[in-house]
C-alpha cells in the first residue's frame, strides 16, 4: 500500500511546487509509482506537469461533485514515466466557501473518503501541494495523509514561530482528526552557503529543531532550477548532472528509507 505526504507551509516563496514536482520525478527514477495532487487553486504543479489546464475533470470535480466520484477520471499521465497528475484550476476556490459553511467535517474529509485509499491501491507515493495557508485545502489534505513535509527556504527571514506552529497544526489533525498523520521533516530550501544569511538560516534550524526532525539533505538554489522551470521541466530532465538533481535523488532515497518504501 503506498503513502501519502503533503507538503506544507503556510508561507508563501518556500518552494513548496517545486518541492513536489521534483521529488515526486526523483521517486520514479528509484521505480516508484507516483501521483502529484494539486490541491493549490493557482495550479502551478498542474501546469509544469501537464503544460496547461486538464482537458476533463481535476480537483473542481473531486471536491464538488455529489455523491460517488471515481477519482480516476481526474487522474491523469504525465509526460514522464511512471507519474501521475492530479490537477487543479482557479475555479476549485470557489468551492471553499460553501465547505466551510457547510457540513465542515464532511466536507474536510473527503479527499480521504474520495481518493486516499484509490491512491495507496494505485500508488506508491502520493504528493499533496499546498496553498501558502493553513485553510480549508490544507487541512482536508492534512486530513488524507499519512506524512508532512515542511519545506524552509535557508536564506529567507522565516520565522521558528511560524515552522512550530504548522507542526502544531499536524499534530493537532493526528490528535483529532487523522491518526495515521504524521509530522516526516522539515526540508531546508534554497541552500547557498556562500552567503551568511544562507549559513544563518541552517544554523537556526539545526538549533531549534532536533536531527529527526530535519532531512539530512538539503536542496541548493542556481540557476539551473529557473531555467528547468522556464521550460516547465523537472531539474533531473533539465540537467541531469546538476547539482541540484543530484540533491533530488537523495531527498528520494532519504524519503524512501524513512517510510520504509518498497518499489
Amino acid at each position: 500500500m503506498g503513502v501519502v505526504i503533503v507538503v506544507m507551509n503556510h508561507k508563501g516563496g518556500v518552494g513548496k511546487t517545486t518541492v513536489t514536482v521534483n521529488l515526486g520525478h526523483a521517486l520514479t527514477r528509484r521505480n516508484m509509482d507516483v501521483l502529484v495532487v494539486d490541491c493549490d487553486t493557482q495550479a502551478n504543479a498542474s501546469d509544469m506537469l501537464l503544460q496547461g489546464e486538464p482537458s476533463g475533470d481535476s480537483m473542481y470535480e473531486l471536491y464538488g461533485s455529489s455523491g460517488d466520484y471515481n477519482p480516476a477520471d481526474c487522474i491523469y499521465h504525465t509526460d514522464y514515466e511512471r507519474l501521475f497528475c492530479l490537477p487543479n484550476v482557479p475555479e476549485t476556490s470557489g468551492l471553499e466557501p460553501t465547505m466551510i459553511t457547510g457540513d465542515t467535517s464532511a466536507n474536510l474529509a473527503i479527499l480521504r473518503t474520495r481518493l486516499r485509499q484509490y491512491a495507496q491501491d494505485n500508488f506508491d507515493v502520493v504528493l499533496i501541494d499546498c496553498p501558502p495557508n493553513m485553510g480549508f485545502f490544507v487541512i482536508s489534505a492534512l486530513y488524507a495523509a499519512d506524512f508532512a513535509i515542511v519545506p524552509v527556504w535557508a536564506g529567507s527571514s522565516f520565522s521558528i514561530k511560524g515552522l512550530t506552529n504548522a507542526i502544531e497544526l499536524i499534530n493537532g489533525i493526528k490528535s483529532h482528526g487523522n491518526p495515521d498523520l504524521r509530522f516526516l521533516r522539515l526540508l531546508i530550501n534554497g541552500v547557498d552557503r556562500r552567503t551568511s544569511m544562507g549559513r544563518i538560516g541552517i544554523d537556526q534550524i539545526r538549533k531549534f529543531f532536533k536531527g529527526d526532525q530535519v532531512f539530512h539533505t538539503m536542496i541548493p538554489t542556481n540557476a539551473v532550477f529557473q531555467r528547468a522551470e522556464h521550460e516547465q521541466k523537472t531539474i533531473i530532465r533539465y540537467d541531469p548532472t546538476a547539482t541540484g538533481s543530484r540533491a533530488y535523488r537523495e531527498l528520494a532515497q532519504e524519503v524512501i528509507d524513512i517510510c520504509n518504501l518498497k518499489a
